[in-house]
């Protein structure tokens, strides 16, 4: 039987926060690792198991077949889909389950091999970069259920034709895997890579812990939480250009490329852009701010060698300040000294940008940390908040602030600014320093492999 949804993502959760002990990361308090789960709607795991293995299954020795049973199909590269996938994206531990149907089937040697890998299910942690494949597993008529059957690693997820898509993740094997593989491989072989894409339905809000019969109603705006009042955003907009010089350079000569503005995203009279439909919280007592917009930006260039997505906007209270984020990744510090609650709203016009330790490589090297980046405006609305003026901690849901925030660009969940177009690298020219009087930018060959 497979493990409750939220069982799982605790745990993986709960391994996020052991690796980010180990590497120094402050621990986040308990309150702030509530699932917030939005449901995954459509989606598909691609994976070959072992491509070795297929093709001795299919060879002279084993003289057997391979057959896609229960709605899973054979690729013609001979990996197989496993689709459509179901499963919940846990934004705040920026954690992510899916599930899908469907198996395939390895016999050979005159029925002495008989092994069947069903109901794939996937767990990745943007986090602590770790994935993990769960599946039944039948061999010669032993049954394994729910078998940890091998870890990935999670790199960069893009956003590619509407879905969050982590590409080619390398797999190993388990012990656990190693036995339900009949002894095939031993724990840490090497298996094919996986590919797994994911559409959020982010329109319905979070589905989170049902409330104990003391806590406040489901149906209340806020919620009161250890460290005080949560509040709903319920619209608003942001209004933020990435960077002037990087828009010129893009549909300049050197580049030759075009910008595409995603709906319901649109661009300003000034060139920059506008992300509507603000949505997320605001906890009051410590001054914690979420808030997610819609839309995306698109800069292509160098005929497809250059290709950013800008997606999952979103801006997030971090200690002492705010944070422009695309997806898990902390591309930009947003300099904001303190909030201010005014008639339902929260109002920041023209704050100071820079790039973040994780927009280094999110932007593909092109700026170093610290470089000024287009200033930062938005308002949104939040339900019920009486007026108030608070400095910004990081400590979401009610935490008690001082919380170290992650500015790695690596991750799942939510994307990282994709790099799109080529699979292994971004290529950046480098032709000069774009100066304020109009000599070229700096763009001519950084290539940034993908996480091995």
């Amino acid at each position: 039987m497979r493990a409750p949804t939220r069982k799982r993502l605790a745990a993986f959760a709960a391994i996020s926060l052991g690796a980010g002990a180990a590497l120094g990361l402050a621990a986040i308090p308990a309150q702030a690792q509530e699932l917030a789960e939005y449901p995954i709607v459509d989606g598909s795991v691609v994976w070959g198991v072992k491509e070795s293995f297929r093709n001795y299954v299919t060879g002279p020795i084993a003289g057997g077949a391979i057959e896609a049973v229960d709605g899973a199909t054979v690729n013609d590269d001979g990996t197989f889909t496993f689709a459509p996938v179901t499963g919940v994206s846990d934004l705040p531990n920026q954690a992510t389950e899916t599930t899908a149907p469907g198996g395939v089937r390895f016999t050979g040697h005159h029925g002495q091999l008989d092994l069947l890998i069903e109901n794939i299910e996937t767990v990745s942690d943007t986090q602590s970069y770790t994935g993990a494949i769960y599946a039944d597993v039948t061999s010669s008529g032993e049954v394994f259920e729910d078998v940890h059957f091998a870890d990935f690693t999670v790199g960069s997820w893009t956003w590619v034709d509407g879905y969050s898509t982590l590409t080619d993740a390398p797999v190993v094997l388990t012990a656990d895997g190693a036995e339900a593989f009949a002894g095939f491989y031993t724990e840490g072989t090497a298996l094919d890579p996986i590919t797994i894409a994911v559409k959020t339905d982010m329109t319905s809000g979070p589905s989170e812990e049902e409330p104990s019969s003391e806590g406040p109603s489901s149906e209340s705006p806020s919620s009161e939480a250890p460290g005080g009042t949560v509040y709903d955003v319920t619209g608003g907009d942001a209004d933020w250009g990435v960077k002037e010089s990087f828009r010129s350079y893009v549909t300049g000569p050197i580049a030759n490329g075009e910008i595409t503005v995603a709906e319901p995203a649109t661009e300003n009279a000034d060139g920059t852009y506008r992300f509507p439909e603000a949505a997320g919280t605001f906890a009051a007592e410590t001054c914690h701010l979420d808030a997610s917009f819609a839309g995306g930006v698109n800069f292509y260039g160098h005929e497809g060698e250059l290709d950013l997505d800008l997606a999952d906007l979103s801006v997030k209270s971090v200690d002492g300040g705010l944070a422009v984020f695309s997806g898990a990744a902390q591309i930009a510090d947003v300099a904001v000294g303190e909030l201010a609650i005014a008639d339902g709203a929260v109002t920041v016009d023209g704050a100071a940008a820079t790039v973040a330790a994780g927009g280094v490589d999110f932007f593909g090297g092109f700026y170093t940390e610290g470089t000024a980046l287009d200033p930062v405006s938005f308002t949104v609305q939040i339900a019920d908040a009486p007026d108030t003026t608070c400095e910004p901690t990081g400590a979401p849901g009610g935490g008690t602030g001082g919380e170290e925030t992650s500015t790695s660009a690596g991750g799942a969940g939510s994307p990282k600014l994709p790099v799109t177009g080529s699979p292994l690298a971004l290529f950046v020219a480098a032709a000069g320093a774009l100066l304020a009087g109009g000599v070229a930018v700096m763009v001519l060959a950084r290539r940034r492999a993908l996480q091995a």
